[in-house]
C-alpha cells in the first residue's frame, strides 16, 4: 500500500513527493528491489521478501522521495509495538545534495511519533555528514563517538522497557528483529556478547540477526536460538547456537546475552534451546561473572581461559571457555 504524505521542494526548485510504501506491496515491489537492488547479501534477501509476502508481524515501509513518479530517495523502517531500526537511506547519485534524503526524513519522523512509535536505532560513520543529519532529527550517539545511534520519544525508555517483570522463552520470528537491536543497544553490561554475530559492546544488529534468521531458515543444521521475552514485550535474553567449522569435527558455539534485570530467568531460556549431539562451547567474557555462574549451574565446564584475547574501549579482557557434551 502507497500513502502519499505530501510534497517538498528540493534545493533545485523542483517538487519532489515524498509518501511510505508498506510491505508487502506488489504494484510497488519491483521499483523497490531494483531501487536497492546493490544492497548485500541478506539484506536483499530481507528486500525481497518483505516487498512480496507477510514477515510474521514485521512492519517493513518504505519512505520514497519521487519526481516525475519515480524514487529518488529511500529510507526504510523495521519495526514490531513501537521498536524499530532506521536504514537503507539512499539517494540516486545524480539526485543527491537536493535535500531529499532530509526531506523524506522529517515526513518519516513524524509519521513514526504519530503512530506512537517509542525507540528508533541506525548505524552510521561517527562524526560523518550523515550523522549530523540523524542528530538533527533527535538522534544520539548510543555511547560516546559511536556512529551507531538512538532515538528514544520518552527519555525513561530503557528504564520503562526494561523494568523487571515475568518472562518465557520463545522461539525467533521476524519482528524480533528490530527488539533484539534494543537489547544489544544497552549499555554497561558484559562486553562479548555474541561471538557468532562479533558484537562486543552495545552494538546495532541490523546485519547480525539478518545472518543468524538466514541460518535458522537455511541449512545450518546446527542452528537454533530461543530468546527470552518479558511480560511487556520486549526482547530480554538471546541464547543462539551455531556450528563452529573452525574444529574438526566440527562443534557448536553457544552465545548468551541477557538484561541484568532478568538473569534469573535465563536458566530456563537454556533450557528452551535444542542442543546437538556435539561438544557445545560458549565464550564469556572475564568481566562476565553472572554468565559464567549460569552456565556452570546448567551442567557447562570452564575448560580454560584465554588471557589478554581481546581489547574494548582501551581495557583488555581475558576469555574463558565453558564447554560441554
Amino acid at each position: 500500500m502507497y500513502n502519499k504524505f505530501g510534497d517538498v521542494l528540493l534545493k533545485t526548485g523542483e517538487r519532489m513527493e515524498v509518501g511510505v510504501v508498506t510491505a508487502p506491496d506488489t504494484p510497488h515491489a519491483e521499483e523497490i528491489k531494483q531501487f536497492l537492488g546493490h544492497k548485500p547479501g541478506n539484506y536483499k534477501w530481507h528486500i525481497e521478501r518483505c516487498v512480496t509476502e507477510v514477515l510474521d508481524a514485521l512492519e517493513t515501509r518504505f519512505y520514497v522521495g519521487k519526481l516525475d513518479g519515480a524514487v529518488i530517495t529511500n529510507i526504510m523502517t523495521v519495526e514490531y509495538e513501537g521498536v524499530g531500526i532506521l536504514g537503507h537511506v539512499f539517494t540516486l547519485p545524480k539526485q543527491r545534495r537536493k535535500g531529499a534524503a532530509k526531506g523524506v526524513m522529517a515526513y518519516q519522523m513524524e509519521d513514526f511519533r504519530q503512530r506512537s512509535g517509542k525507540a528508533l536505532y541506525l548505524g552510521t560513520g561517527y562524526n560523518s555528514h550523515p550523522y549530523y543529519i540523524y542528530h538533527s532529527f533527535g538522534f544520539a550517539s548510543v555511547f560516546p563517538e559511536s556512529g551507531f545511534m538512538k532515538y528514544h520519544v520518552h527519555e525513561d525508555f530503557e528504564e520503562r522497557y526494561f523494568a523487571p517483570a515475568p518472562a518465557v522463552p520463545k522461539s525467533v520470528e521476524w519482528h524480533d528483529w528490530p527488539k533484539v537491536t534494543a537489547l544489544s543497544g544497552i549499555v554497561g553490561w558484559d562486553t562479548l556478547r555474541s561471538l557468532k554475530w562479533a558484537v562486543y559492546g552495545p552494538t546495532n544488529l541490523e546485519g547480525g540477526f539478518l545472518s543468524f534468521k538466514h541460518d535458522l531458515e537455511t541449512e545450518d543444521t546446527y542452528a537454533d536460538a530461543k530468546l527470552l521475552i518479558s511480560s511487556g514485550g520486549a526482547i530480554v535474553g538471546w541464547a543462539t547456537l551455531s556450528r563452529d567449522s573452525r574444529w574438526r569435527p566440527a562443534t557448536a558455539v553457544l552465545d548468551l546475552f541477557f538484561h541484568p534485570n532478568f538473569a534469573d530467568v535465563v536458566p530456563a531460556l537454556l533450557s528452551a534451546v535444542m542442543f546437538p549431539d556435539v561438544k557445545v562451547q560458549c565464550y564469556v567474557d572475564s568481566g562476565a561473572e553472572r554468565k559464567a555462574e549460569i552456565l556452570e549451574a546448567a551442567g557447562f565446564t570452564c575448560e580454560g581461559r584465554f588471557k589478554d584475547q581481546f581489547t574494548y574501549s582501551g581495557q583488555d579482557y581475558d576469555v574463558l571457555v565453558f564447554g560441554r557434551g
